[in-house]
């Protein structure tokens, strides 16, 4: 028998801790958090004897929480540890006991910081039961479990062993009683009361103790919520004094700045000046300087009020002015606050004005728009038998990591965690696709230097599209579901999806192999153009005459028209694929359709451009639009055969989506986006 003994270590639940967020705040305190927990029950297990092998370990970090000096979680919530020598069984089960002691002794640090800070005797008077709801839940949320055994069978982890433990729950899964947490809704809400006036007396006297920023108007909070909304602000007393400078000072853009960024950097000159003078407008209202992230970056280290200032919409919905006034203002109040609002709608159009330059007759206001990026690796276990140790895996993935924060920083963004092969940061609109571009290559580039091809080292992405209103819990949920049900799933890895939500929900939802978005396959005898290439022929100007036609919304829209007497019901749901048989006896649908694509193109082109160019001049233009309208999958090599993936395009599929993404991300591209609100 080996006399090497492995412990495998995990911590759940992971989904409801971090993604049930309201504000972007939220989801990084959740990732940070569990980053925190997780290195202190590692750290612990390795000052027992235990060598790290995944995550990858350096000796300066061994035996150390590393979290504390930076605000990007980084270290996953299962890990594993070998032990070797005499009694490395044993050793290996002390070292379990250790980290589960290590990560409660951490999680409670950080409990009581809060509960001391913020939970005074004022507030807890106004409550029925708090300390004993907040005891209940601190004491009974996490999900510990753990794993020691030899690998056998050339098995270079216990992962097999890990899974099945995780099998098998330590203690079942309930739904507490009570008013339930308006994030956690498994969970009740910290005041214990059922009746309405009882619940708002309690909030009011801690939204008196933390700030009117930092509880919403509306929100009911059980300790785990309450416990990451409100951890940064005591982060010295629950992490210890040695914490790093950023996160300390840790903060982080609403959804609305995120989305706002590219257009306040390009306000310059008289615009910025303008600008400048409507933000002191908009203090005097009631706007707070919520956005301290705007003073890392030189260009805009001025823009500092809350993100929804920027736009019409939301300064015409008032919330200062609804928070000020209290629930029942006289006619004169509302009159007053109303002439307020019109000044300053009055000052941003201004704004809007002088953004858009001279000569320019629109305005140009920012997009309302941000993506959220979620990314993940693929084929874990084959990428482990290419590289031969999870050392070398763990090593590969850490240089990938490293680079995330840097890259995301680099196309306007904020990192929220970046761990392994996994990612998720928050990103302006027009830059979202293109991060989740360089990201690929810098994965597929971490482990070129092992001779790894990148075949073999694929990441695949998920990037939503949302208008900062729209809660963000439900964006992250979507992401997953693209990652995890599209990219993986339906697309076969290596791919990249993306969605829009516009009103209640996903409008559209387009998914294709990395190679494809990138422009390395062809359709048929014609090369495909990159996705951000091709973006430039939906153009939505409306005049014709050109030599090459844009992809514009009247051609679109005929086409949806011509493309709905030929498919019939049914043709045009969201995130579905209409799939059609092909006939032996007549040419079949997929070809009617790009045939009556193409006409309809060279029936916009002046007279004189369609005598000079024949139709096999243009089929490749109609090609490039039709390849976004069908099915791609990507077919994974088996492992050792030597092959590489298999693309296809499946020419009996028919989607509208692919248009729909890319139409919007053209106006995204161009400034162009209506806010709908």
């Amino acid at each position: 028998m080996s006399d090497a003994y492995h412990l495998s270590f995990s911590i759940g639940p992971v989904q409801s801790f971090v993604e049930q967020a309201r504000r972007t705040r939220d989801l990084w305190a959740g990732s940070w958090l569990l980053s925190y927990l997780a290195e202190s029950a590692l750290a612990a297990a390795e000052n027992a004897g235990g060598i790290a092998i995944v995550p990858a370990r350096s000796t300066q970090a061994r035996g150390k929480v590393t979290a504390k000096q930076s605000a990007v979680g980084g270290i996953p919530n299962r890990f594993e540890l070998k032990f070797e020598g005499q009694d490395a069984k044993q050793r290996a089960i002390d070292a379990a006991r250790t980290a589960t002691d290590a990560f409660k002794e951490a999680w409670q640090r950080i409990a009581d910081a809060v509960f001391e800070k913020f939970l005074t005797r004022d507030v807890l008077q106004r409550g029925n039961g708090t300390a004993e709801i907040w005891k209940r839940q601190v004491g009974s949320f996490w999900e510990l479990s753990w794993v020691v055994g030899s690998p056998r069978n050339g098995e270079k982890t216990i992962g097999r062993l890990a899974a099945m433990r995780k099998t098998f729950r330590n203690v079942p899964a309930t739904e507490e009683s009570g008013v339930k947490c308006s994030l956690m809704p498994r969970l009740q809400e910290l005041s214990g009361h059922l009746r309405r006036v009882d619940q708002e007396r309690f909030w009011r006297a801690l939204a008196n103790n933390v700030g009117i920023l930092d509880i919403g108007e509306s929100e009911r909070l059980c300790a785990i919520a309450l416990i990451k909304r409100l951890f940064p602000k005591v982060i010295r007393q629950a992490v210890g004094e040695d914490v790093a400078d950023e996160l300390d000072q840790v903060v982080w853009p609403s959804t609305a700045f995120v989305s706002a960024i590219p257009w306040l950097k390009e306000l310059t000159g008289t615009a910025q000046e303008k600008a400048k003078e409507y933000q002191q407008a908009a203090r005097e209202a009631g706007y707070q300087d919520s956005e301290r992230q705007a003073e890392r970056a030189p260009e805009i280290d001025w823009a500092t009020i809350d993100g929804t200032a920027w736009f019409a919409t939301s300064v015409r919905n008032d919330e200062p002015g609804r928070r000020s006034l209290g629930p029942d203002p006289t006619e004169q109040l509302l009159k007053e606050r109303r002439a307020v609002v019109d000044r300053l709608l009055a000052a941003l159009k201004d704004v809007y004005e002088s953004a858009a330059g001279d000569g320019d007759k629109n305005s140009r206001p920012p997009v309302p728009y941000y993506g959220l990026l979620l990314m993940d690796g693929d084929s874990m276990g084959r990428l482990l038998g290419e590289l031969g140790s999870p050392e070398n895996l763990s090593e590969c993935l850490g240089q990938f990591s490293a680079q995330v924060g840097n890259i995301v920083a680099g196309h306007d963004g904020r990192t929220v965690y970046a761990g392994g092969d996994d990612v998720l940061a928050l990103l302006p609109a027009v830059s979202a696709t293109p991060c989740a571009e360089r990201l690929h290559t810098a994965y597929a580039e971490a482990f070129r230097a092992k001779g790894v091809s990148a075949d073999v080292a694929t990441i695949s992405a998920a990037v939503v599209f949302s208008h900062f209103r729209y809660p963000l819990r439900q964006v992250l949920s979507a992401a997953h579901r693209l990652l995890d049900d599209v990219a993986k799933e339906r697309t076969g890895r290596d791919a990249i999806a993306i969605g829009i939500i516009l009103g209640s929900g996903l409008n559209a939802v387009w998914s294709v192999p990395w190679r494809v978005f990138l422009g390395q396959e062809t359709v048929g005898e014609f090369p495909l153009q990159p996705f951000h290439v091709l973006l430039d022929r939906f153009d939505p100007a409306e005049t014709e005459g050109s030599d090459d036609p844009p992809f514009n919304a009247s051609f679109l829209y005929l086409l949806r028209e011509r493309f709905a007497l030929l498919l019939g019901e049914g043709y045009d749901r969201p995130s579905e694929f209409l799939r059609f048989a092909t006939s032996p006896d007549r040419r079949d649908t997929a070809e009617l359709l790009r045939d009556l694509a193409h006409a309809e193109y060279r029936r916009r082109m002046p007279k004189n451009a369609r005598n000079q160019r024949t139709a096999e001049d243009t089929l490749p233009v109609v090609e490039q639009l039709m390849a976004l309208s069908r099915a791609w999958t990507r077919r994974p090599a088996s492992a050792g055969s030597g092959a590489t993936a298999r693309i296809e395009c499946d020419p009996n599929t028919f989607s509208f989506d692919g248009w729909r993404v890319a139409r919007f991300l053209k106006q995204i591209k161009d400034g162009r986006v209506p806010d709908h609100d």
